[in-house]
């Protein structure tokens, strides 16, 4: 499916910085109005992503929501791994386990607290929980179908809301960099239409693990640019 959007397109760059001790060296500064890098990451690990089994107590919403030691561990670990990439800005989904890993991130960046914005949260599920159950959108997706659920966001709808952000600060942040902390759908969706694939298509081979980091760039053609 083709989407236009904005006046910048998504390209990406095959860097996976999944947070190693080994922090690669920092890219040159573009020049201003050259475009815009972002370094697209998952949110580190959080109680509602372990078994309840392994958990160490009956937990609520908001603790569930909340990130593991482990994952705040990682979090700071992608923070370390990010200093020299020259990024004055991070953006969070206002998920209390995105924003705990962007608070680890700009605190090991120097930065100020993270600029929290709805167009990078997780899907809306709606109210059929039957339709837009995780079972159910991966068989969707995987025959390549991506329906809307009753009052919810296709996969589709995600993307676009993330990625007409994106294209806001590309104009905001030129030629510079900013970290993005968003939930897996709308990651996986982020980098295959940046590899060029079809979101869908692409979404399975893209779909990244808690706490990775990818880069990918925003670059302006001409006055109008397409979104694949």
């Amino acid at each position: 499916m083709t989407r236009s959007h904005a006046s910048f397109a998504l390209l990406f760059l095959a860097v996976s910085l999944a947070a190693s001790s080994h922090a690669q060296e920092a890219p040159p500064v573009p020049a201003a109005g050259s475009g815009l890098r972002v370094y697209v990451i998952r949110h580190a690990n959080a109680w509602k992503n372990v078994p309840a089994a392994q958990r160490p107590r009956a937990m609520s919403t908001a603790e569930l929501d909340a990130l593991t030691p482990a994952g705040l561990a990682k979090a700071e670990r992608v923070g370390a791994s990010l200093r020299g990439k020259e990024i004055v800005a991070v953006y969070s989904s206002p998920a209390r386990r995105a924003r705990q890993t962007a608070e680890a991130i700009a605190k090991a960046l120097g930065l100020e607290a993270p600029i929290v914005d709805e167009a990078f949260r997780t899907l809306d599920t709606g109210s059929d929980r039957a339709t837009s159950s995780g079972t159910a959108r991966m068989r969707n997706w995987k025959a390549g179908k991506d329906p809307q659920p009753a009052g919810g966001e296709s996969l589709h709808d995600g993307f676009d809301r993330a990625s007409a952000k994106l294209a806001a600060l590309a104009q905001q942040h030129a030629g510079r960099a900013v970290a993005v902390v968003t939930h897996g759908e709308i990651a996986a969706s982020l980098l295959a239409n940046a590899a060029g694939e079809d979101i869908l298509q692409g979404y399975f081979e893209h779909f990244p693990d808690e706490g990775s980091v990818h880069e990918i760039e925003m670059r302006q053609r001409n006055s109008s640019l397409i979104v694949r």
